[in-house]
């Protein structure tokens, strides 16, 4: 459980430096050629050019948050009905319910799941709603519905 947790964790930060790439890409776009006027095409070109770099970038946060989405359904394969109330379990419930993965995994709130640092102890304390509220609160998200 806590191998997959860990690549979790770290697929979770990739969809957070994709998310700024791409919004970095998408607010510096296509300066004019410094050679002179330029053509059409050649305008068209660069601004293409431009739009194929934030496709890219799109791909990446799409494949982190479909890999984390996994991630978190492939935990659920580690757990029995003995399970329940064991952090394993809590760690589990708790990452589905904040990172709201499905049935979208585009709108995945990766950003929950993206610790610095875990202390098991203390961060698994409670039942897994509560643990789903916390983290996300401190991801800077509301509401766990929305």
């Amino acid at each position: 459980m806590w191998g997959y947790f860990c690549q979790l964790v770290q697929l979770c930060h990739a969809h957070g430096h994709w998310q700024k790439v791409t919004q970095d890409v998408r607010l510096t776009p296509p300066r004019p050629s410094v050679y002179g006027p330029e053509s059409k095409y050649q305008r068209n070109k660069r601004r293409n050019e431009w739009k194929a770099e934030i496709n890219r970038a799109e791909g990446h946060v799409h494949r982190a948050a479909y890999l984390a989405a996994e991630r978190i359904s492939d935990m659920s394969y580690l757990l029995t009905n003995d399970d329940e109330g064991k952090p394993d379990w809590k760690m589990y419930w708790a990452l589905r319910t904040a990172v709201r993965h499905q049935p979208n995994h585009t709108h995945a709130r990766c950003k929950v799941a993206a610790f610095d640092a875990f202390e098991a102890d203390a961060e698994l304390r409670g039942d897994p709603l509560d643990i789903a509220r916390r983290w996300s609160a401190a991801a800077g998200f509301t509401d766990l519905t929305a």
